[in-house]
């Protein structure tokens, strides 16, 4: 059940190569999206597998990818970085990546772009600049805790992806000239740990961060035989929406079921 509210283009489902030339973001599930902006493409977080341990994805989508430019990882938790997944994909894809992701990478031979907050790249036409995140981004839950990151990718339109993380006291740092913002809202069971988003925290963060389009991921596409959610996929991200409309109400909201896109378009093109 896609809702656009304010955003201006209806969704679609996912383009060849027309959504290469004007622009699009596709949800590909929980925090795996597909950004195609200027002529780069972009996959954040892959997790591209029907089953995760007892994680199950209970949303298909088919998404014919197109040839990526690079790939994005924000920390090391094994449903942000999946082995499988990226096996699935050319080794020749740059990889950008927080510390601890990009040692979990060159131990199996990968080259990695290491990025810290504030450090920054280019991926063709685009800006690539790592983010601060409120988030233990280590791969296993022993040792010293490692930094998560989020990105910012700027070209024509200027995007936020969150990754995982908590408020932060920099968060509305980010947001001159911010487009879109895409912030988790949920996860794949009953409850959330530390250093998450639930829907009203990540309305907060919508208030903080001033997009002109806010897009709910991290729901709705994995879950647990005990996520409360199951039955109704969608009510993490319709939760989300409700609480921006109180929190952050000069903030659009587009609602993308997993495998369904919305086009991308600089705020003058809209007027």
């Amino acid at each position: 059940m896609p809702s656009a509210t304010g955003a201006g283009t209806p969704d679609t489902r996912a383009g060849p190569c027309q959504a290469r030339r004007v622009g699009r973001l596709t949800y590909v599930g929980h925090a795996t999206t597909l950004i195609e902006l200027d002529g780069v493409a972009l996959l954040t977080d892959p997790l591209l597998r029907d089953r995760l341990g007892h994680v199950r994805r209970i949303a298909a989508a088919a998404i014919d990818l197109p040839r990526l430019d690079a790939i994005l990882i924000s920390h090391a938790h094994r449903d942000h970085l999946d082995v499988p997944s990226l096996s699935r994909l050319p080794r020749d894809i740059p990889v950008l990546a927080s510390a601890a992701a990009a040692e979990v990478l060159r131990r199996g031979g990968r080259e990695v772009t290491e990025l810290a907050p504030g450090e920054r790249t280019r991926i063709g036409s685009v800006e690539i600049a790592a983010t601060e995140a409120s988030h233990d981004g280590r791969r296993v839950p022993v040792g010293r805790e490692r930094d998560a990151i989020g990105f910012l990718v700027s070209g024509t339109v200027r995007l936020y992806f969150a990754g995982d993380t908590d408020l932060f006291l920099g968060m509305g740092s980010l947001s001159e000239g911010l487009d879109v913002a895409l912030l988790p809202v949920w996860g794949w069971g009953p409850r959330l740990g530390a250093g998450h988003l639930d829907p009203e925290r990540a309305a907060r963060a919508a208030e903080l961060l001033r997009p002109r389009v806010a897009v709910p991921i991290h729901w709705g596409t994995y879950a647990t035989p005990r996520a409360w959610w199951r039955s109704d996929p969608a009510l993490p991200a319709r939760a989300f929406e409700h609480f921006a409309a109180v929190h952050a109400p000069g903030v659009a909201v587009s609602i993308l079921d997993p495998g369904r896109s919305m086009a991308l378009a600089p705020a003058t093109a809209e007027r």
